[in-house]
């Protein structure tokens, strides 16, 4: 049955744009869980669903997190030439996110075991398992409303992510997406056309001109 709050899967897909300016009013706690119900139905290898979404909303835990990064990343991120205005707007928010990381409503980690092809687990299938997840986690966050960016900041600060969270060594943390209500406006995305991505019957047959 349709659901007159959420809108059409391919409005939300072309209307998702990277939202690192977060309001820091309260997610209520069952949309959290729609969004992450979605990210459940995502494919996986075997259909072995080797995913696991570690919800952080507590304002302590969130602060160790969000300090953790903003002292690798801060000045670094300030640091990055800006040579045009796609990148002073994607570096100024990134600057921006990384300030209010500990206000953000909620700090969601997508992680995943080793647990494909059962009896001899690869680590390369659970990135296969992990960012089919990730994609439906933001897809369905946007058509809820909510703003969400894919980020792996867990990379500059995972000791103190794995210690603040307790999160086992045989668990790979894959990304981190912050999500809240959005402080900037959603709108049409800028991506490369269909005519110059499509081969057709080889990389030969190709439509560009």
């Amino acid at each position: 049955m349709d659901d007159p709050g959420v809108m059409d899967v391919f409005e939300a897909m072309s209307t998702c744009r990277a939202m690192r300016y977060l309001k820091p009013d309260p997610v209520d706690e069952q949309l959290i869980e729609r969004v992450i119900t979605a990210a459940t139905w995502a494919p996986s290898p075997g259909n072995s669903q080797g995913r696991d979404f570690i919800v952080v909303t507590d304002p302590d835990k969130k602060r160790e997190i969000g300090d953790a990064v903003q002292a690798v990343m801060g000045d670094r991120v300030a640091a990055m030439d800006r040579p045009d205005r796609t990148h002073r707007l994607m570096l100024d928010g990134t600057a921006h996110l990384i300030e209010t990381l500990t206000t953000c409503p909620a700090l969601i980690f997508v992680c995943g075991k080793a647990v494909y092809p059962y009896g001899a687990p690869r680590e390369s299938f659970v990135w296969s398992s992990i960012y089919p997840a990730a994609q439906n986690l933001i897809v369905a966050a946007r058509a809820l409303g909510l703003g969400t960016v894919f980020t792996t900041f867990q990379g500059v600060a995972e000791p103190v992510i794995r210690e603040t969270l307790d999160i086992p060594t045989d668990v790979h943390i894959g990304c981190m997406i912050p999500l809240g209500w959005p402080d900037r406006k959603f709108g049409p995305l800028e991506r490369v056309g269909y005519d110059q991505v499509v081969h057709l019957d080889g990389w030969q047959g190709d439509l560009r001109t």
